[in-house]
C-alpha cells in the first residue's frame, strides 16, 4: 500500500510539472535585429572555454535553436562569427524566445516563456549598469585622493552601490528560491564578507593584531566557497568557477601541502554525489598541484593522486593518463621538502665508495650534472665561489654527483672546473637508482640538504640556492 502511496505522487508529479509548462525539449526562438544573414551558436561554459551545443541560420536575423531533448541547465552564451554574443540561463523550461539587437546585445535582451531566463536577463542589465557606475566612481575617487572629505563621500557612494546589489539578490533569490539556478548564480558572483574581529577580541589580547588578522584569514578560507553547492554541477556550466577556484588556491590557500590537500579532499568529498562534479575538482586539485611552481607543493600532488587516482576511484582516467600520473607520483614520493634524502652509495674518481648520509656536514648541497650539459657549464663553475667558499660558515659541502658513464671526460671536467672541494662521485651502473629518488630528468638538478639529510630545498637554481642559505645564515644570527 505505502508502495501504491508512492507511485501515486510521483505521477502528480509528473503531471503537474507538464502542466506548469516545463518543456520536455529545447526550442528557443530568437530574432536579433541589426544581423546580416549569418549563423548563431549556442554554446555552454565548462572550465573558463564554451563548447558548442546547437547552432542555426540566421534569416533576416531569426533563427531557431531546436533539440528532441532537454539541455543540461547552466549559464550559456549565444555568439555570432562576428564575435558579438550575450549569456543566456537555461534553466527548468526550454521553449522560450529571444529578441535583442546587436548594437546592444544585453541591454535589449527581451526573453519571453521563461520566468528564470528572463530574470537573468535583467540580472545582467542591473549589473551592467552597476559596473559602469563602479567605473565612473574609481576614476573620479582616484581624483579626489588628496580630499579626505570627497574620499569618504565616495567610500559612502561604493558602499550604497554593494548595499542595492546585495538588496537586489535578496529580492532575486525571495522570486527564485532553490532550485532555481539564478539566485544561486546571482549569490555565487558575490564575495563573502568577514565579520570585523575588533569587537570580539579584547584590547589587552597577546598579538592581537596578529589574532585579528588569523581569524580573519580563517573565516575567509572557511567561506569564500560558500556560495558554491560542489555537488550541482550547474556550476560547471557558468564563466566563473574557474577563476573563483583560482582565486581560492592560488589567493587564499597557504601554498603548502597541508592545506591544499585538506581543503582539495574536502570540496572533492562534497562533489561526490555528483559524478560529473566529483570528476571535475578531482582534476582540477590534482592539475593544480602538479602545475604549481611553488616548491613542496609537488606533495600534494602525491597525495591527491594516491587519494584518487592509485585506488582507482578515478574511473573516468584511461591507461594512458593512469600511466603517467603513477610514473610521477613514484618519481615525487621519494624527494618530497622535509622527507629524509634517499641513501646514495657513489663511486668516486678513485674507485672508492661514499655514502649521502655519512657525510658530516651542517649543509649538503647535492649537485647532478653532465659534463656537455651547457646549462651546467654556466652553473658548476660559479658553485666553489659563490657556494662553498661564501658560506663557509654554516659548513656546506657540495656532492657533485655526475651523471654519464665516461670517466676520462669526467675526470677533465673536475680539473679543468678544479672541483677538488667537492665529493665527486658517480654511478657508472646505475645501481643506486638516483635518477627515481631524486626525480633527475634534467640537468644541472640542484638539492639542499640540512645536516639530519632532510630536504630542505628542491630544484634550485644558484640565486635561488643563495637565497636558502642565506635565510640560515640569519636564522642562525638571530638566534645566538
Amino acid at each position: 500500500m505505502k508502495l501504491f502511496y508512492r507511485s501515486l505522487i510521483l505521477l502528480s508529479a509528473i503531471v503537474l510539472g507538464n502542466l506548469n509548462g516545463q518543456s520536455q525539449n529545447l526550442k528557443i526562438d530568437i530574432k536579433l535585429e541589426n544581423v546580416s544573414d549569418s549563423s548563431a551558436y549556442l554554446a555552454h561554459y565548462l572550465d573558463g572555454r564554451i563548447f558548442a551545443d546547437d547552432t542555426t541560420k540566421l534569416i533576416n536575423g531569426v533563427g531557431l535553436f531546436e533539440k528532441d531533448s532537454l539541455l543540461d541547465q547552466g549559464i550559456y552564451v549565444v555568439y555570432l562569427p562576428s564575435q558579438k554574443y550575450f549569456d543566456l540561463l537555461i534553466g527548468n523550461d526550454q521553449e522560450f524566445s529571444i529578441k535583442s539587437d546587436s548594437e546592444n546585445f544585453v541591454n535589449k535582451l527581451v526573453i519571453n516563456g521563461s520566468k528564470e531566463s528572463e530574470a537573468f536577463a535583467d540580472f545582467q542589465k542591473f549589473m551592467k549598469a552597476k559596473t559602469e557606475t563602479s567605473k565612473k566612481l574609481q576614476a573620479e575617487y582616484k581624483d579626489k585622493l588628496k580630499d579626505e572629505k570627497a574620499k569618504a563621500e565616495y567610500r559612502e557612494l561604493f558602499k550604497n552601490a554593494d548595499i542595492e546589489v546585495k538588496a537586489y539578490i535578496k529580492t532575486l533569490n525571495e522570486k527564485f528560491p532553490k532550485p532555481s539556478f539564478v539566485s544561486e548564480f546571482a549569490n555565487f558572483t558575490l564575495s563573502p564578507e568577514a565579520p570585523d574581529f575588533n569587537d570580539s577580541i579584547a584590547s589587552d589580547f597577546p598579538d592581537r593584531d596578529k589574532e585579528i588578522k588569523l581569524r580573519n584569514y580563517l573565516w575567509t578560507k572557511d567561506h569564500f566557497l560558500s556560495n558554491l553547492t560542489p555537488a550541482d554541477d550547474r556550476f560547471l556550466r557558468t564563466p566563473l568557477l574557474k577563476d573563483k577556484l583560482a582565486f581560492f588556491f592560488e589567493n587564499i590557500l597557504i601554498q603548502q601541502r597541508d592545506s591544499i590537500v585538506k581543503e582539495s579532499i574536502k570540496l572533492i568529498e562534497q562533489a561526490r554525489p555528483n559524478k560529473k562534479c566529483f570528476q571535475y575538482y578531482t582534476q582540477y586539485a590534482l592539475n593544480y598541484a602538479i602545475k604549481s611552481k611553488i616548491m613542496g607543493v609537488d606533495a600534494a600532488f602525491v597525495d591527491l593522486a594516491k587519494r584518487y587516482y592509485l585506488s582507482g576511484q578515478a574511473t573516468w582516467a584511461d591507461s594512458t593518463l593512469m600511466a603517467n600520473i603513477k610514473e610521477r607520483v613514484i618519481k615525487l614520493q621519494y624527494n618530497l621538502i622535509d622527507m629524509k634524502a634517499q641513501d646514495l652509495a657513489l663511486e668516486t674518481i678513485d674507485g672508492e665508495f661514499v655514502k649521502l648520509h655519512e657525510l658530516d656536514a651542517n649543509f649538503t648541497v647535492l649537485y647532478f650534472f653532465e659534463t656537455d650539459c651547457g646549462h651546467c657549464k654556466k652553473v658548476t663553475p660559479r658553485l666553489k665561489p659563490e657556494i662553498l667558499d661564501a658560506y663557509q660558515d654554516l659548513g656546506v659541502q657540495i656532492m657533485a654527483v655526475y651523471t654519464q658513464q665516461d670517466k676520462e671526460a669526467w675526470q677533465k671536467y673536475i680539473e679543468e672546473n678544479e672541483l677538488f672541494d667537492f665529493v665527486n662521485c658517480y654511478d657508472p651502473n646505475y645501481h643506486s637508482n638516483f635518477r627515481i629518488y631524486y626525480d633527475v630528468y634534467s640537468t644541472p638538478t640542484i638539492y639542499l640538504l640540512d645536516k639530519d639529510k632532510k630536504i630542505v630545498a628542491k630544484r634550485l637554481d644558484i640565486d635561488n640556492l643563495k637565497g636558502f642559505l642565506d635565510h640560515e645564515r640569519k636564522r642562525k644570527a638571530e638566534k645566538s
